[in-house]
């Protein structure tokens, strides 16, 4: 909700001290859910990011008129309710340093924790000794945060993405986790019930630098294979996608014109005197 804030209040060209006050104002405005919800399907989850959208307009909103005001509410939200704030970290390297970019873009259709072993699984189907029919089990070992995405059930598509049976078998059997992946089959639930996810200490100690996995597949005849990666592909310390990398990822899912509109506006936003025409332009709400 801050970071969105900020960014709205800077769309809107809010003076220093209406920014901190809608980013601050914005702190107190933050949606506390539980993780369990998208293990378990709940699509709340899902509006907790709209919802985040419009908590952070509304505060950037208030700091135009002038009715938020900075009191502390950051460090006192964030900073004792939720966890911990550092407060040296908002103007840190200012100008300089963009955290935007060192994160990275997803292509997978699920958790972010299920990824690097999803990408595991894909450099073994390159190998010659790959046979998915002839997969007898899988052990995949992560990091303590990733340990617990252990169902091998689901009962909707949200649940799926945050299983690592799921995405897993997926990946082997078919080449890809994407949002159109089949839940129901049966395949890929015989693969699933057959995953061992564990946690692996060796890979826990090397968080929160890398967020790694490491995958053995065995086969009907005795031998396995085994790869590790140490970051999703996509990150920017790891294996960044390029801006082409991104629209064509974008562009397998989402109307060809559409993305390259989009990756248009993205470049001319910041330029533009106001905002409100292009974006709904863009939405195809120009009225």
């Amino acid at each position: 909700v801050p970071g969105a804030a900020a960014g709205c209040a800077r769309l809107l060209g809010l003076p220093p001290g209406a920014v901190a006050a809608a980013i601050d104002t914005a702190a107190g405005m933050a949606i506390a859910g539980h993780f369990d919800s998208a293990t378990q399907g709940n699509p709340v989850r899902n509006a907790w990011l709209g919802a985040s959208a419009t908590s952070g307009l509304a505060a950037a909103r208030m700091a135009a008129a002038g009715m938020a005001r900075n009191t502390g509410t950051a460090a006192l939200s964030l900073g004792t309710l939720l966890g911990s704030l550092d407060a040296g970290e908002l103007t840190a390297e200012l100008g300089t340093r963009w955290d935007i970019t060192r994160g990275y873009f997803k292509r997978h259709a699920s958790c972010s924790f299920t990824h690097p072993a999803a990408d595991a699984v894909l450099d073994l189907r390159s190998h010659p000794a790959f046979r998915a029919s002839d997969i007898t089990h899988i052990l995949v070992e992560s990091h303590v945060l990733g340990a617990g995405l252990s169902a091998v059930d689901w009962s909707n598509r949200l649940s799926a993405m945050f299983s690592t049976p799921f995405v897993v078998a997926t990946a082997a059997l078919t080449g890809e986790v994407g949002p159109e992946s089949p839940l129901d089959d049966p395949g890929v639930r015989a693969l699933a019930s057959r995953v061992r996810l564990v946690e692996a200490p060796d890979l826990t100690t090397r968080l929160p630098a890398e967020r790694a996995a490491r995958v053995t597949i065995a086969f009907d005849d005795g031998t396995s294979l085994s790869h590790e990666v140490p970051n999703p592909v996509g990150d920017a310390d790891h294996h960044p996608l390029t801006g082409s990398d991104v629209t064509g990822l974008l562009g397998k899912w989402l109307p060809g014109p559409f993305v390259d509109r989009a990756a248009a506006l993205s470049r001319d936003l910041p330029g533009l005197p106001r905002v409100g025409a292009a974006l709904r332009a863009l939405a195809g709400t120009e009225e």
